[in-house]
């Protein structure tokens, strides 16, 4: 009779896992085929390189104040699936009039205000959405399948992610060589909303169990900047905004440099664009089992060195293969950074206090990125077209903003790495040997990142992968 009753409930839980795993991939392939081509959307429509900077950063920081709203009136939600299901509705709808904006009789710089202001829009309705749906998600994946769940989704999402973006960049690839690079983007921004829209059919199928919030677990964001001196996550959290400012004064101005300054072709951005995210893919695995074997914080210190030297390597050549290389290696050491920078809060942060936690970090990391991208458009702005470092002569001048960006990064890494600290007990190892465990290729066996392995193995430990247990050392609790 038990075994009859577990065997229900396991049948019952992988009925609902399948649910999210379905909108994930759907939203995954919006992601892929629209989010990913915003930039040289505005490209397309002239935007100036500050107004670049503005699409990539200002609504990010709209998106975190709607995490924070979102945070503080969660527990006043009757239905959390209908709250996401009305923020979803709006990003369905958003994507109609992105998409037919270089049809309408305007001029230039009222397009590209009107492109911010949507994408605005919809960074907005992402924000709202995030903090129920991960609420919801926890309590509809059952203890039981939930390694296993996020372990499917993470790869399904992933290879959607993948296949999109692909599939986007040679459509627009085909349409801009007939001179119909409109209708192109008109075309994959229709699939992003048409992916959407699928997701949405799936989150009505969601179970909708109340919520409760406990009582005394709330913290304003005052309270939560007051403790930065003592708080080991608040030094974390500075040390995480930094490093994206960093990165910021750079990051929105790579798709400028290649479709403007490098004159590539859409076929060729992708690829380009297709190879980092397929690095990060292939080695999100591996880096997860060492997450939880050796911490978060080694990987975090092996990968920010690596983060500070990506910008740098651009300035050197503007090859083809050179940049896909430096994309595989940019891959990797994101890869890491960002899984361990998340899984960080999971080790710090108590359930009850995570979702301020995470919206409170979203505020701040928020602000700084909108300061480097305004900053290094700015700078952008100020730079010659050309110019010379003593012998070293650069035809385009945005390449020293990445050098900037990249002395930056190694600045903060250098000065703010060593402010905080791990809070599980883990296995010691120098970071060298740590690199050199996840990027080791076995000769005898073949290659360790093997593509369709990666995606389509279930292996034993997703199996058998329990979530870990809430650590009770830190002063987040």
């Amino acid at each position: 009779m038990d075994s009859a009753q577990g065997n229900n409930r396991k049948n019952t839980a992988d009925h609902l896992a399948k649910l999210p795993l379905r909108d994930g991939i759907a939203n995954a392939v919006m992601l892929g085929a629209g989010e990913t081509y915003l930039g040289p959307f505005g490209i397309f429509l002239q935007a100036s390189t500050l107004q670049i900077g503005l699409l990539a950063t200002l609504p990010q920081v709209f998106e975190a104040m709607a995490q924070w709203i979102s945070a503080l009136t969660l527990d006043r939600c009757k239905s959390r699936r209908a709250v996401i299901l009305f923020w979803v509705s709006i990003q369905t709808a958003l994507w109609l009039p992105i998409a037919i904006l270089p049809f309408l009789p305007a001029p230039t710089t009222v397009l590209v205000i009107s492109l911010i202001c949507l994408v605005t829009l919809n960074h907005v309705a992402s924000g709202f959405i995030h903090p129920v749906w991960s609420s919801l998600i926890g309590d509809l994946v059952p203890l039981e399948v939930r390694g296993r769940f996020f372990g499917n989704r993470n790869r399904l999402t992933g290879l959607s992610t993948f296949i999109s973006l692909l599939l986007a960049g040679c459509i627009l690839h085909f349409f801009k060589n007939a001179g119909w690079a409109a209708a192109g983007f008109l075309a994959i921004f229709t699939v992003s909303m048409l992916a959407r829209l699928l997701s949405a059919g799936w989150i009505r199928r969601y179970d909708d169990p109340p919520y409760h919030m406990p009582p005394g677990e709330a913290f304003s964001l005052w309270q939560f900047l007051r403790r930065t001196p003592s708080s080991n996550y608040v030094k974390f959290v500075f040390f995480f905004a930094s490093i994206n400012f960093s990165v910021a004064f750079s990051s929105p101005y790579f798709a400028l440099y290649m479709l403007r300054d490098l004159q590539l072709s859409y076929l060729q951005f992708t690829l380009i664009s297709a190879v980092a995210t397929m690095s990060q893919f292939l080695t999100f695995r591996y880096w997860g089992d060492i997450s939880d074997r050796f911490g978060n914080k080694k990987i975090m210190n092996a990968c920010s060195w690596g983060i500070c030297v990506v910008p740098i390597c651009w300035l050197f050549s503007t090859n083809m293969f050179y940049l896909c290389f430096i994309q595989v290696f940019a891959g990797f050491v994101w890869a890491g950074f960002n899984l361990a920078s998340a899984n960080f809060i999971y080790d710090v942060c108590s359930p009850p206090k995570r979702a301020r936690c995470v919206a409170y970090r979203g505020i701040i990391n928020s602000v700084f990125i909108l300061c480097g991208s305004l900053a290094g458009g700015m700078a952008a702005n100020l730079l010659p077209s050309s110019l010379a470092l003593g012998p070293i002569r650069f035809s385009h001048s945005i390449v020293l903003i990445f050098l900037i960006s990249g002395l930056l990064r190694l600045a903060t890494a250098a000065g703010l790495l060593r402010k905080f600290h791990e809070v599980r007990e883990v296995e010691n190892i120098r970071s060298r040997d740590l690199i050199f465990r996840v990027s080791h290729i076995k000769p005898i066996a073949g290659a360790t990142f093997n593509l369709l392995t990666y995606f389509f193995r279930e292996s034993r430990e997703d199996k058998d992968k329990k979530s870990l247990p809430e650590s009770s050392t830190t002063e987040e609790r």
